[in-house]
């Protein structure tokens, strides 16, 4: 029979998609950190480096985004 093709975190023995995952959740973070800048972080921080606490979420969701998109989609349990 065909044998899928093996991926670097099914060596592993980790579940696919977890990178993913965690990406999708930075990107979240970040993106609610955009909506409710009332954050007592961002606050503090607006409060010494104003220009870095307007950047920072965008980045935060930025970074995320770009995890979650240069990773392996997660194994939903697919039908055969």
């Amino acid at each position: 029979m065909h044998e899928p093709k093996r991926r670097a975190g099914d060596a592993a023995g980790k579940p696919r998609g977890v990178q993913a995952l965690l990406g999708a959740a930075i990107a979240m973070v970040g993106a609610l950190a955009t909506v409710h800048p009332a954050n007592a972080l961002l606050v503090a921080l607006s409060e010494a480096v104003p220009k870095l606490a307007a950047t920072l979420p965008p980045v935060i969701t930025a970074c995320g985004a770009l995890l979650a998109a240069m990773s392996d989609p997660p194994d939903m349990g697919r039908r055969k």
